[in-house]
């Protein structure tokens, strides 16, 4: 019963690589957090055009996808960086023995008794 309270935060938190909430990319605009001044009632003097309306949040919503996209392309970048940081290069030559990695498990058999690594080969070319 309390979980949608509880979803509040974060739906209205800005993600750390996206730099909107989630919030903000579903519907277009910021989510009004609720306190008294939003428990009072409201009557509007003006009532913007259903049109206008929805032209302001196509626009809203395209320049946040775009961002997002930016967002992954950056993040994506780290990602590589921090991997290649890590990666070590190898050299392999003719008549080298090596170990084939094959994660691959055959179906009905466990993981805790499947070996990995196959081999030595010899590499041929």
């Amino acid at each position: 019963m309390l979980i949608p309270f509880n979803l509040i935060p974060y739906r209205a938190t800005p993600n750390s690589v996206t730099g909107h909430s989630p919030f903000f990319l579903l519907h277009g605009r910021e989510m009004e957090i609720p306190n008294n001044d939003n428990l009072k009632a409201r009557i509007s003097s003006e009532n913007p055009s259903q049109k206008r309306s929805l032209e302001n949040l196509e626009a809203s919503l395209n320049l946040a996808y775009k961002l997002v996209a930016k967002a992954n392309r950056k993040s994506h970048q780290n990602n590589k960086r921090l991997y290649d940081r890590r990666v070590k290069v190898r050299d392999f030559k003719e008549n080298d023995l090596v170990y084939l990695y094959n994660p691959a498990k055959k179906p009905g058999l466990t993981r805790k008794f499947h070996k990995p690594w196959t081999g030595p080969f010899k590499i041929v070319k």
